[in-house]
């Protein structure tokens, strides 16, 4: 366990770092990138375009260590915070987020150690 878990069940650190590794070419279109961030649910990331914030995060299925395979959650979804008027009036680029969510699509099933299951 490293000191920064919050909790015993922390893994997936290095499956967010390497996500994130992946969409860094989206850099050259404008994203800028956070570190990956535990949650209480995994991790995440901000992938930011412009004033448009993105949040990508990794759910793990589960309540800890489970039998592998492991089984994740990858959701990428607009998040204006808690600026009410930016939550009501303004709308992301939607080629953005189509951009950042096909590259994280393009990354999971690219990677043959990886099992995608779309529902």
């Amino acid at each position: 366990m490293k000191p920064h878990f919050i909790n015993p069940c922390c893994f997936g650190e290095d499956f967010a770092a390497w996500l994130r590794r992946e969409l860094a070419p989206l850099a050259d279109g404008g994203f800028t990138f956070s570190d990956p961030i535990q949650e209480d649910y995994g991790w995440g990331f901000w992938a930011r375009h412009g004033k448009d914030p993105f949040w990508v995060a990794m759910s793990y299925v589960g309540d800890g260590p489970q039998e592998p395979p492991a089984q994740w959650v990858v959701s990428v979804s607009y998040d204006a915070g808690l600026n009410l008027v930016k939550r009501l009036f303004h709308r992301p680029d939607s080629q953005v987020f189509t951009r950042l969510r096909n590259q994280v699509w393009q990354s999971l099933r690219a990677n043959t150690a990886m099992r995608v299951i779309e529902t």
